[in-house]
């Protein structure tokens, strides 16, 4: 296996917008979908979050959403009720750089490997990075302030690194073989002592029921496609995938992996918020407390004020989105889209699939809705192309914490799971092949 390590030139922030407020701020999102990018554009969405990889320079409009929850966020805070319960948008304060991983394969076989191979000297060194997986290439995301020691310690291990603002007398860009692992660090190497704190609990890795596939997108047809992920990120109510596909296939997943209310909040006001104070203490005043002035005459004598009964009781949470998981990426070489392999059919039926790249699992459903009994048999032997997205709560952990995507990413690899990795800012989303789901569920929770 052969790779390609390039540094994009562009520095990027990342916005977080939980799933819940997606609606509220398609405008801004779509914005970025339907503007010609500039370096580098990826927004990755699962049950709790939306992340967008933006360039700095395109941040305006979330700015302004991310300043004014600051601003209430303090109001609730210094208000007599305490703070309220309340879902916020947030921007990184630190830039980060962006490392593109090709690979000199046209498959996905590799990429467990290559995600661990390359994390692990990182991991070892303290250095927190983010990674994407894409089909054209894969990326590398670190802070900016930490870039030159990254670069070090790549050059260390023996990379030769091209940047498009090195002189023309630089080495060509820099090739690791697999059999030739980073000296000093070995691929499988040990970051630290392993500590149950660094670790997600049970209730944090959630199997999402989605069967999903990842396909290139053809530049030429552009603007055609971008409208199509217009509809998945804003109107996925208008792709209509069950009467043509059926449903994905279930696959048996324990009692504690059904909490797919992860990042979701009860719009029900609390016993201690302002307004339960307020109408509590409205009604011990009496007229007897007015002055005189402002009483009332006998004659329309009032009496006293019903309590007001506010249920505080939790309302139940909103139903898992329809669609849990998608991941698009643009380049100025490239776009990349995983989803839904029914929802991926509906977007590029049979006469548009010429706008995408892909391995053949749409032909395949497409065969698949006209298939008999019989032939079950067969089509179980194909859905092995599957994948699974494996989504790890990190939001006790925040963006500093280093080592995580090589943990993870090790544990499978040590077992032969091959898969793929899509950060986000409060998430880690592993995508395995759909029969290794389970196994790799269960790794993930006692690594």
């Amino acid at each position: 296996m052969q790779v390609t390590i390039s540094l994009l030139p562009t520095s990027l922030s990342l916005v977080h917008i939980p799933r819940s407020r997606l609606a509220q701020l398609t405008h801004p999102v779509l914005h970025h979908i339907l503007q010609p990018t500039k370096t580098f554009l990826n927004m990755t969405c699962n049950e709790i979050e939306m992340s967008l990889f933006v360039e700095r320079s395109d941040l305006a409009e979330f700015e302004k959403v991310a300043r004014r929850d600051r601003h209430k966020r303090r109001g609730s805070q210094g208000s007599a009720g305490g703070p309220i319960a309340r879902e916020n948008v947030e921007i990184s304060y630190e830039m980060w750089s962006v490392l593109q991983i090709d690979s000199h394969s046209d498959q996905l076989d590799n990429s467990g490997a290559r995600i661990n191979e390359l994390s692990a000297p990182l991991a070892a060194a303290g250095i927190s990075i983010l990674y994407q997986s894409s089909y054209m290439s894969d990326f590398l995301f670190v802070k900016k302030s930490r870039l030159s020691e990254a670069l070090a310690l790549f050059s260390a291990a023996g990379f030769s690194l091209y940047s498009p603002n090195c002189p023309p007398a630089s080495p060509t860009p820099a090739v690791l073989t697999r059999a030739n692992s980073p000296t000093g660090v070995r691929a499988d190497a040990d970051t630290g002592p392993r500590s149950k704190s660094h670790s997600p609990h049970a209730g944090q890795v959630h199997v999402l029921n989605s069967d999903l596939t990842c396909v290139g997108l053809q530049d030429a047809a552009a603007e055609q496609w971008s409208l199509k992920i217009v509809k998945l990120v804003a109107f996925p109510d208008l792709i209509q995938t069950e009467s043509a596909y059926g449903s994905p296939s279930p696959i048996s997943v324990s009692d504690s992996d059904s909490d797919s209310e992860d990042g979701y909040f009860s719009h029900s006001p609390s016993s201690d918020s302002p307004l339960s104070s307020a109408t509590s203490n409205s009604h011990s005043r009496s007229t007897s407390d007015l002055p005189s002035a402002l009483k009332p005459p006998s004659k329309h004598l009032i009496s006293p004020l019903t309590p007001l009964r506010i249920d505080t009781t939790p309302l139940p949470p909103p139903p898992p989105p329809s669609i849990p998981f998608f991941s698009f990426t643009r380049t100025a070489e490239g776009s990349s889209l995983t989803t839904d392999v029914r929802v991926l059919a509906a977007l590029f039926p049979e006469t548009e699939r010429h706008m995408v790249i892909c391995g053949g699992e749409l032909d395949f459903l497409d065969q698949s809705a006209h298939m008999t009994p019989e032939d079950d048999d067969d089509s179980e032997e194909e859905e092995t192309g599957m994948l699974r997205c494996l989504q790890i709560d990190l939001r006790r952990f925040g963006l500093d914490k280093h080592g995580l995507v090589n943990r993870f990413s090790r544990v499978l690899e040590q077992a032969n799971i091959n898969h793929m990795y899509s950060s986000t800012v409060k998430t880690a989303n592993l995508l395995v092949e759909k029969r290794h789901a389970l196994r790799a569920q269960a790794l993930l929770r006692s690594c």
